[in-house]
């Protein structure tokens, strides 16, 4: 059985804590620091393991085992200092994807720099997806249907060259495959499969479906 994602929260105000309902909901595996105990304190049912420090400090990011988590995500609402100290931190210690929370362009160009994977400008995001929902409230709604799958690009591996798509039933994975790479140099071309297409060595599909499904198909392709 495949483990939960580890999911390291530094920060547990309203946006961290929100965070967490959806990352629990999810069955992820969630390690929560806030320098507030009481912050700590209504949230820590939701998690594996809570921790009252100061994640600015590298020797605390290093003793609660930061680097073995699969995600981190930097919420602090405090100092803009201090989510770059910890970011940076997690960066050192080789986490891979960082998520920090940042108020304006040039604190998400400096986050970035320092090794955040993703800068997140909660207000901006938030403003966008209500524009969305202003003026195409079926597109919003299809949007929030669209966060419980993944599109992802698959190399295609031997067991699958050679066969159609019927042949290779991805769907008894609960996969389906939206289109197609080919391997000619240039600019990619999206390509859409007909009934006869077979795939080739060097093609990449691209396939979607549910997080837990992709991750499935990608432990045994």
């Amino acid at each position: 059985m495949k483990r939960p994602k580890k999911v390291l929260v530094i920060g547990v105000g309203r946006f961290g804590g929100a965070l967490m309902d959806e990352l629990w909901e999810t069955g992820c595996d969630i390690v929560i620091v806030d320098k507030d105990p009481d912050a700590i304190d209504a949230v820590k049912s939701k998690a594996s393991a809570a921790f009252v420090a100061d994640a600015t400090d590298p020797a605390v990011l290093e003793n609660i085992g930061a680097r073995d988590v699969d995600v981190a995500v930097v919420t602090a609402g405090e100092a803009f200092e201090g989510v770059v100290l910890c970011v940076s931190q997690l960066a050192e210690l080789g986490v891979k994807v960082i998520y920090a929370r940042a108020a304006n362009d040039r604190q998400a160009k400096v986050l970035t720099r320092v090794g955040a994977t993703r800068a997140i400008q909660v207000e901006n995001e938030m403003g966008r997806r209500l524009a969305v929902q202003v003026l195409n409230p079926v597109a919003a709604h299809l949007l929030d249907f669209a966060t419980h799958f993944r599109v992802v690009p698959w190399n295609a591996a031997p067991p699958y060259v050679g066969k159609t798509l019927a042949d290779a039933n991805f769907r008894r994975f609960e996969l389906n495959v939206l289109g197609w790479f080919g391997s000619d140099a240039g600019k990619p071309k999206l390509n859409f499969p007909n009934p006869d297409y077979k795939i080739e060595a060097g093609h990449t599909l691209l396939m979607v479906g549910e997080e837990e499904a992709i991750e499935r198909f990608l432990a045994q392709a």
